[in-house]
């Protein structure tokens, strides 16, 4: 990370120093470093201002993803639970800093940590009852069991990374879409699904 501030122009480093407040504390103690460095004037920082219900925050989970971090957010509010993703425009806007801002933070205020925790922690169903559709089944790990996985495109990956590097989308190999289990790491294409598409 320590390179990555170095390789930055003073504009991007004074960029940077405006959204001070967001960062994690290893990146903070890293762009206090550099700004002396250079012998930069430390700009002043603006905290995106908290609701008030969440006043006295703790942050409860970290996020890579937005998409995570949304659905975190709407089980929350859907028990009632005020909460706040924080970083959550900076991380939109330019994904490549999630890592570095520590991801996007679920904060809950401290009266409702345990509350929130309880929610976030509830077992993942095996089935969900879809109107006008056939139930949902959560694809079950083939190696653990696990029915903590996710889906990954990699269209999407594939054409993100390659418009970053190359300026333009290249297309993905022909399997690309997979799951991926959470808990033991294993990817795994769903047979079912793959049948359903031919």
């Amino acid at each position: 990370m320590r390179t990555q501030f170095a390789a930055m122009s003073d504009d991007e480093m004074l960029s940077l120093g405006t959204q001070y407040a967001s960062l994690t504390d290893d990146a903070q103690a890293l762009v206090r470093d550099e700004f002396k460095r250079r012998n930069l004037e430390t700009p002043d920082v603006e905290e995106e201002p908290l609701p008030d219900a969440l006043l006295g925050v703790k942050t409860i989970r970290q996020y890579r993803d937005q998409a995570e971090a949304m659905l975190a957010r709407s089980a929350l509010e859907s028990s009632g639970i005020a909460c706040f993703l924080r970083d959550e425009n900076t991380i939109r806007v330019d994904w490549l800093w999630s890592n570095l801002m520590g991801g996007i933070r679920l904060q809950v205020a401290e009266a409702d940590v345990e509350a929130a925790e309880a929610v976030l922690s509830q077992p993942i169903p095996a089935s969900v009852e879809v109107t006008g559709e056939a139930d949902f089944r959560q694809p079950i790990c083939p190696n653990c069991g696990s029915l903590n996985s996710r889906f990954n495109n990699l269209d999407a990956k594939v054409a993100a990374t390659s418009i970053l590097l190359l300026g333009f989308p290249v297309p993905a190999p022909p399997e690309k879409d997979f799951w991926h289990c959470n808990e033991c790491g294993t990817s795994w294409i769903d047979q079912e699904d793959s049948l359903s598409q031919e």
